[in-house]
């Protein structure tokens, strides 16, 4: 007599060695990602009120970065050091900042001259053409915290706890894919774009030990493209 297909010792043995041992950090990072990364795309949309509409940055600072923070010292009982949250090599960290920040600069300001950019950015609908330097300030400000939580959930917490589990190489793929995801729906320049960039900053930050060089770069980019989009043309 064959044995059943599918029973529930089966199902509970696949979950239970999910959920434990080695693969216990990757499992939670990745299903925890798949979920933060829907809701903030779907669930969270921004509305035509300034204050509403920085919705999308506030959630991507609390679902991409405050939670999975928690994750880390709750859950893994682990310091936020280890996912990235620190100086790292200084010397590398610094170098490439001074190299790619400037370069970053410029690809902000020649994507601003693709209009397509504007049915995605800025994620607020005020910040437009016309809108008032304090207004636009604010918001670039802001935007800050976005790229925080952006690094940390991609660079920092996913790519760390594969990393543990399936080594440097498969994680930053790992992670590159799931921020890759995430532009659907942007100009097509853009997703392919992120794919270069999820392999670049995913690389740097296990080669810096830090997530702060590709923050950095990463927010060069973000805000010289809404600021170009206001004031460039």
């Amino acid at each position: 007599m064959k044995a059943p297909f599918f029973t529930t010792e089966t199902l509970a043995a696949f979950l239970g060695n999910l959920f434990r041992g080695p693969q216990f950090k990757a499992t939670v990072a990745v299903l925890y990602v798949c979920v933060a990364a829907s809701l903030w795309k779907v669930v969270i949309v921004a509305t035509p009120d300034f204050l509403w509409g920085a919705s999308k940055i506030v959630g991507a600072f609390v679902l991409f970065g405050l939670i999975p923070a928690g994750i880390v010292k709750l859950v893994f009982r682990e310091t936020l050091a280890d996912y990235g949250v620190r100086p790292g090599i200084a010397k590398f960290t610094v170098r490439s900042m001074l190299v790619v920040t400037p370069f970053m600069l410029l690809l902000g300001y020649l994507a601003s001259s693709n209009e397509n950019y504007l049915t995605v950015y800025p994620f607020n609908p005020v910040i437009r053409p016309g809108v008032s330097a304090t207004l636009l300030a604010v918001h670039l400000a802001s935007y800050l915290l976005y790229y925080a939580g952006w690094e940390f959930l991609f660079r920092g917490f996913l790519q760390k706890a594969v990393e543990s589990q399936a080594g440097a190489s498969t994680a930053i793929l790992v992670q590159t894919l799931a921020s890759t995801m995430l532009h659907y729906g942007h100009p097509p320049d853009e997703v392919f774009g992120a794919i270069l960039g999820g392999l670049f900053w995913g690389f740097l930050a296990w080669h810096t030990r830090s997530i702060f060089a590709g923050l950095v770069q990463h927010a060069a980019l973000g805000l010289a493209l809404d600021y170009f989009l206001v004031y460039g043309k």
